[in-house]
């Protein structure tokens, strides 16, 4: 059974895994929080690097085939700096300009998303490849992944209702360039049903079960780590998890 690793500063990490779970099988997943460090977009780019080469090196321990940054600043900040010293095929999260763009071309799009991802070269990059005849907002929204983690949905929404109202005579068009926030996208679209919504979850996870050769019969399995001895985080991992699957454990790891 093939065994592929994810990452996050938090309990975003699990909306890319829920994807990645549903489109999957025969597969087992590790999934580790680093609540106890996260949220990751106000740190510096050099601690986030050194969380993140923890973090791989922890999924590394667990015999992970596969490593999944479910995390759009890691993947900004660290991504291709393990993957130059690492023959393991790693995986990272972008925002999903690309489809926004082919979609929408010569439209104006809002990229909401930490203010290190918004920074980094990577995301620059990525806008010149892509988004020639676009112009974009980026709208940081500091905060908001540290709501999401506390469970705390309706600060959470009212947080990102602002930022949407913000921009909202601009564009209708939004890229959630941050797995926290894809856990508010069906409120986005009930409050906005003129609103277009990327993300990129799907993508992701297709390209992962094309590179790893997944299995297409058997039941997927998988272990939680959460570094963290707060309940609530516990009861908040099991509230999501359960949306789409009961076989899975939790560990606490220091």
């Amino acid at each position: 059974m093939p065994r592929i690793g994810l990452f996050d500063s938090g309990l975003g990490g699990l909306s890319v895994l829920k994807t990645l779970w549903l489109e999957s099988q025969g597969t087992h997943f590790i999934y580790f929080a680093d609540l106890k460090n996260g949220p990751y977009g106000s740190l510096t780019k050099d601690d986030v690097v050194k969380l993140s080469v923890s973090a791989f090196e922890l999924l590394l321990s667990k015999k992970s085939d596969a490593v999944v940054f479910a995390c759009n600043t890691a993947t900004s900040a660290a991504a291709q700096f393990l993957r130059e010293t690492h023959a393991i095929p790693i995986f990272g999260m972008e925002p999903a300009v690309k489809p926004a763009t082919e979609q929408n071309p010569g439209l104006p799009i809002a990229i909401f998303a930490t203010e290190l991802t918004l920074k980094e070269d990577k995301f620059k990059n990525l806008i010149e490849q892509v988004g020639l005849q676009n112009s974009f907002l980026p709208v940081p929204c500091e905060g908001l992944a540290k709501l999401i983690d506390s469970g705390e949905w309706d600060s959470a929404w009212h947080f990102l209702k602002t930022r949407i109202d913000s921009v909202i005579s601009k564009t209708n068009i939004i890229v959630l360039g941050c797995t926290h926030y894809v856990f508010l996208k069906d409120r986005i679209t009930q409050n906005y049903p003129n609103v277009k919504v990327y993300d990129g979850n799907l993508g992701t996870s297709l390209h992962i079960k094309n590179k790893v050769n997944l299995p297409e019969t058997g039941n997927n399995s998988l272990d939680i780590i959460l570094n963290t001895e707060n309940p609530e985080y516990v009861k908040l991992t099991e509230s999501i998890v359960s949306t789409f699957t009961n076989s899975f454990t939790i560990s606490l790891n220091q």
